[in-house]
């Protein structure tokens, strides 16, 4: 498929339409709803209009495709109403993923300067976090459910807010995800030079989190593996296509990390012996932190190999 553009809106609308659906029903109302799109369009250029303009004209008569894709599914949106779902699922997205990383990573910073152990790190990061996002998701809803209450009228849809597709698997590159991908990418950067680059630390002297004697390759092999994987993705999109090359590249970036940091822990060379001796950490706290971080880099390496090859799949 050739990458889309902006005026491709009919695409972009049955993408959108068909996204929530299950897999068994999306290909038949995707051709369902390009027949019944088709017909609408053919009767206004019949009448004399531009084909553009008609297609444009049709679609914004038809409204926001996510409330078609719910009345299609049996799934009404009737958390604060259909009429505001759409706008309040999209913005509380773009402000979730754009706020708590950063406030997950601010939260650990600050706990580990105060020298607290591990688990003092942990769990206030996690609570402080869990809350934010709590927070801002019922004051949201507060706030759309007060406007849908009171009355107030929704911008009109227009194919001005359908995201465009760039790849032929049918993912869009919405404004939310670049904002996502941005955001990924750099808090994956800081996170890797906090871990690796030896720094000052408080009442304990220099030290680094990972092991000293892997400085500084620890972070210029991290680097490059998160520009190649920067790299694939955006290439992907660019071109148009998720194929298998793609789809082999993300998987072995992906086994690499894991191998590495995997092979490292059991080898006992991963942690810097200081930092460890600084959070005053027993053998049984290790043996948890390591099951912990295995079982977790297993987990991440096994959802993108599948997830990159779902996406070819679904290619």
């Amino acid at each position: 498929m050739h990458s889309l553009t902006p005026s491709d809106y009919t695409e972009r609308y049955v993408d959108v339409a068909t996204r929530s659906l299950r897999s068994d029903q999306r290909s038949d109302y995707a051709a369902e709803l390009r027949g019944a799109i088709e017909e609408l369009i053919e009767d206004r250029v019949d009448r004399g209009e531009p084909r553009a303009a008609a297609e444009v004209a049709v679609l914004n008569g038809m409204g926001d495709p996510e409330g078609l894709a719910a009345g299609y599914a049996d799934r009404p949106l009737q958390l604060i109403g259909p009429r505001w779902f759409g706008t309040w699922r999209r913005v509380m997205r773009i402000v979730l993923w754009s706020t708590l990383p950063f406030v997950a990573l601010g939260v650990a910073i600050g706990m580990v300067l105060e020298g607290r152990p591990f688990w003092g790190v942990v769990g206030p990061t996690v609570a402080v976090t869990f809350g934010v996002g709590s927070a801002i998701f019922t004051v949201m809803t507060l706030v759309f459910a007060a406007i849908d209450r009171g009355g107030a009228a929704a911008e009109p849809w227009t194919v001005d807010h359908l995201p465009v597709l760039t790849s032929d698997d049918g993912a869009p590159v919405s404004r939310a995800e670049k904002i996502i991908g941005v955001v990924a990418v750099a808090a994956a950067v800081l996170g890797l030079v906090i871990v690796t680059v030896p720094w000052f630390w408080p009442g304990a002297g220099t030290m680094s989190v990972v092991n000293p004697q892997l400085w500084p390759w620890s972070l210029i092999v991290g680097l490059i593996l998160i520009l190649a994987g920067t790299i694939v993705n955006v290439r992907a999109r660019a071109a148009g296509r998720w194929g298998i090359g793609v789809t082999v590249a993300t998987a072995v970036i992906a086994v690499v990390w894991a191998a590495l940091i995997v092979g490292l822990l059991m080898a006992g060379q991963l942690f810097d012996p200081a930092f460890v001796q600084f959070l005053d950490l027993d053998r049984d706290a290790q043996l948890v932190i390591a099951v912990c971080i295995v079982a977790a880099t297993i987990g991440l390496t096994g959802w993108s190999v599948y997830d990159a090859f779902r996406r070819l799949r679904r290619r």
